[in-house]
């Protein structure tokens, strides 16, 4: 894996920020049944279901950020996600840092040694899905990259899987994270781990209409100088340190 870059100026971050910030904010929603039988409101962005088409500067942008999350990266031997909405940015992403990587399938190849883990999620109803996971072997260290956290499920699958391989996890990390679906208090009661987010939405209602509303950008381990000339450009309290844990 080669070094990273310079740390970006204050510009790039500032244009990086915005064009996921067009991506996530103000977005309809449409409602979906899903784990537990509940009702969710669901929205697409690009990055996370392509409508529309994910354009290669918002993924640019995504891994010109997460480099503020995904540090000593170096110890990592595998990048881990699932082919679902997310592949695209999981992908580039994973291959922004050089890794090999794989893809947990929705439906089974039959190769040998091939782990099956049944979960549910957002859309997905309990009983109606699995996840297939092949490629990874005892000993890797795997970083889990997913495009969102919502209610945990395809998470918490995922880390199983890996787990189950005999595989060490050293970090989970997604772009977005649901807050109102409570998957990060999920996936840390399930597997222990505290997952690593750019941003967080939340709803709005508008008459009759849901929308998304992005509530906070994280900016992981951000020098505090440079942090702090990005954060004055919005308002107070929306630009964070940390990953949102």
């Amino acid at each position: 894996m080669t070094d990273l870059p310079a740390l970006p100026d204050v510009q790039a971050i500032l244009d990086a920020v915005r064009l996921i910030q067009a991506d996530f904010d103000g977005r309809p929603t449409h409602k979906v049944a899903g784990k537990g039988g509940r009702t969710f409101e669901f929205f697409p962005t690009s990055i996370t279901d392509n409508i529309p088409p994910l354009r290669p500067e918002v993924s640019r942008a995504i891994c010109l950020l997460s480099r503020f999350h995904l540090h000593d990266m170096e110890h990592v031997t595998l990048g881990v996600g699932e082919e679902d909405r997310g592949a695209m940015i999981i992908s580039d992403l994973l291959l922004h840092y050089e890794l090999p990587r794989t893809l947990a399938r929705w439906t089974p190849t039959g190769a040998p040694g091939e782990i099956q883990i049944a979960f549910a999620n957002e859309y997905i109803a309990e009983g109606q899905a699995a996840i297939f996971l092949n490629g990874v072997r005892p000993g890797d260290r795997v970083v889990i990259v997913d495009d969102l956290i919502s209610t945990g499920g395809t998470l918490i699958a995922l880390a199983q899987a890996v787990r189950r391989a005999g595989a060490t996890i050293e970090a989970i990390f997604t772009i977005g994270e649901k807050i109102e679906n409570e998957g990060r208090a999920a996936l840390r009661q399930a597997v222990g781990i505290e997952v690593k987010t750019m941003l967080a939405t939340n709803l709005t209602r508008v008459a009759d209409q849901c929308f998304s509303k992005l509530l906070r950008f994280h900016f992981g381990n951000m020098p505090k100088p440079l942090f702090a000339e990005v954060a004055s450009a919005f308002p107070p309290g929306y630009c964070q340190l940390g990953s949102g844990e």
